[in-house]
């Protein structure tokens, strides 16, 4: 689904802007239009409201291992004191944008495209006889792997050459 609409949206603006399309959607918007306005706000959100979804297991582990539960005050404390953490570590790491582009492709395709499909292998008996099931399926892992690859290479390779700039 991610791809299609990604891949879509990439069609779409290139249909509309041609060889003037920008690397990101909002910079080909008109600036003086409060649509373009709400959308860029609503872009800007976006990863904020990202990053609460990802902390609050985290803080709320936190929380629970305290003696003081259910105060309002510690819970303050600690989602501040993760927040300041991560930009603390996101300003300490060199490169982190690379590393970070490092830990996803290397894991992320791993969790997301292969593991599902070998889990489903291994599930499935019916899936594991030749046809048209088993050839998606390894046509998945084998893309999912070169995409892994490539992007574990690419990364370590930015990470590589910065270090030696």
């Amino acid at each position: 689904t991610s791809t299609i609409t990604y891949g879509s949206m990439a069609v779409l603006g290139y249909l509309m802007f041609g060889q003037h399309l920008k690397s990101q959607i909002t910079l080909n918007l008109p600036i003086r239009k409060i649509s373009s306005r709400i959308a860029i706000y609503i872009t800007i959100i976006n990863p904020l409201t990202k990053y609460a979804i990802v902390i609050t297991p985290i803080a709320a582990a936190i929380e629970e291992a305290r003696p003081i539960r259910n105060s309002r005050v510690i819970s303050i404390l600690v989602r501040t004191l993760i927040v300041i953490s991560t930009v603390i570590v996101a300003l300490m790491v060199p490169f982190f944008s690379y590393v970070m582009a490092f830990i996803g492709s290397f894991t992320g395709v791993t969790v997301s495209v292969l593991l599902p499909c070998l889990l489903y292998l291994k599930i499935n008996v019916a899936a594991r006889r030749f046809g048209l099931e088993l050839v998606t399926i390894i046509g998945i892992l084998v893309i999912g792997s070169l995409v892994g690859v490539v992007g574990t290479y690419t990364s370590v390779k930015e990470i590589v050459n910065r270090i030696l700039d």
